[in-house]
C-alpha cells in the first residue's frame, strides 16, 4: 500500500485531535505543547541510539537492534508530524521547505569546497544590483495595502507613504518577506550578464547583502532565488555593515578587493570613504553620493568593464 506524505500528515492529526482541538487552543497553549512534545520527541532521539553501540567506552558489542532503529525512526517522525500539526504547518509546506533546506546546503557545500586562491575580488550587492527589488516591492505595496508610491520617490523603502498609511515600515518589509515574495523577484538581466563576464574574466565574485540573514524565510528565498537566476558566483555573506565585514574578510589584508557595486547611499559611501571603489547604478535615491570621490555612477552595466579598466591602470 502507497502512502503519500500528506496521509502521513493526516492520519497523525486524527491521532492528536484524541489529545486536543487546535480550533480551542491558545498561542500559549500551543506552546506548552510544543515544549512537551519537543521533550518527549528527545526521549524517542535517545530511545533510538540504544539500538546500537554508542557507548565508545564499553568493550563488548552487540549487533545493532534494526527494529529499534525503524520503530524508534517513526516515533521521532510522528512527534515532528505533531508540532507541525499543532502550529497548521502543512505537508506542501515542509517539502517546500526541505527542498529549501536542501538547495541551501548544497550550495553551503560548494562553496566551501571553492577556496578563494588570491583572485581580485569584486564585492556585489543583490537588492537593486542582480535583483529588482525596488520596482517588486513597490508593486506588492500597491497590491496588498492599496500604496501607491512613485518609482521616483528619492526614499528606498517609502517609510514617509507607509507611515502616512499609519503602518511601522519595517513590520511591512517583513510581511513583504513573510509572503515569500523575495522568490519572485525579476532579475536584472543585463547587470547579472556583465557580472557573469566578470567572473569569466577571473574576478573572484562575492555577493554580499544587508538583508537579514537570521530571518529564514529570507535566508532561504535567497538561496532559491539565485538559484534559479542563472548568476554565477563564488561567495554569498549577509551583513548590515558592509565594510566591516570587508575588513574582516580574507580578501582585505592582502589588497585584494578591486572594488564593489553597490547602489546604496549608506554602503557606497562606507566603502568609499576608506578607499574602495565603488561602482553605483545611478537611482533616483542615491543621488546626493553620485558626485562623491571613488564612487563610479553608471548606467549601463556595460560601462563597468571599460571603468574598471581605468580604475585598474590608475
Amino acid at each position: 500500500m502507497t502512502i503519500t506524505f500528506n496521509k502521513l500528515f493526516d492520519i497523525q492529526k486524527k491521532f492528536n485531535d484524541i489529545f486536543f482541538d487546535l480550533e480551542s487552543l491558545s498561542q500559549k497553549e500551543r506552546e506548552e505543547i510544543t515544549k512537551s512534545l519537543c521533550l518527549e520527541l528527545h526521549a524517542e532521539v535517545t530511545d533510538l541510539v540504544t539500538g546500537i553501540n554508542f557507548k565508545d567506552h564499553r568493550i563488548e558489542r552487540k549487533d545493532p537492534d534494526i527494529n529499534k532503529i525503524l520503530y524508534e525512526s517513526v516515533d521521532v517522525i510522528r512527534y515532528v508530524i505533531s508540532i507541525l500539526n499543532l502550529w497548521e504547518i502543512g505537508s506542501d509546506q515542509f517539502i517546500d521547505a526541505f527542498l529549501d533546506k536542501d538547495l541551501f546546503l548544497q550550495n553551503r557545500r560548494r562553496v566551501n569546497s571553492n577556496l578563494w586562491k588570491g583572485q581580485p575580488v569584486i564585492i556585489v550587492d543583490l537588492d537593486d544590483v542582480v535583483i529588482k527589488f525596488r520596482d517588486g516591492f513597490l508593486n506588492w505595496l500597491d497590491e496588498r495595502y492599496n500604496i501607491k508610491v512613485s518609482p521616483e520617490s528619492k526614499e528606498y523603502y517609502t517609510s514617509t507613504e507607509v507611515k502616512e498609511a499609519g503602518l511601522n515600515p519595517e513590520t511591512v518589509f517583513l510581511d513583504f518577506i513573510s509572503n515569500r515574495r523575495l522568490r519572485d523577484l525579476d532579475p536584472e538581466t543585463k547587470m547579472i550578464e556583465a557580472i557573469n563576464s566578470l567572473r569569466s574574466s577571473g574576478y573572484w565574485i562575492q555577493l554580499l547583502t544587508a538583508r537579514p540573514e537570521e530571518n529564514l524565510a529570507c535566508l532561504y528565498d535567497t538561496y532559491r532565488w539565485l538559484e534559479g537566476s542563472g548568476l554565477k558566483y563564488d561567495r554569498l555573506n549577509f551583513s548590515g555593515e558592509k565594510y566591516r565585514w570587508c575588513t574582516q574578510s580574507e580578501y582585505f589584508d592582502k589588497e585584494k578587493i578591486v572594488c564593489a557595486i553597490d547602489d546604496s547611499s549608506k554602503h557606497a559611501s562606507e566603502y568609499a570613504k576608506h578607499g574602495i571603489p565603488v561602482f553605483l547604478p545611478k537611482t533616483c535615491y542615491n543621488v546626493e553620493v553620485q558626485e562623491t570621490d571613488n564612487i563610479i555612477p553608471f548606467e549601463n552595466p556595460e560601462e563597468i568593464f571599460l571603468k574598471l579598466r581605468l580604475l585598474e591602470h590608475n
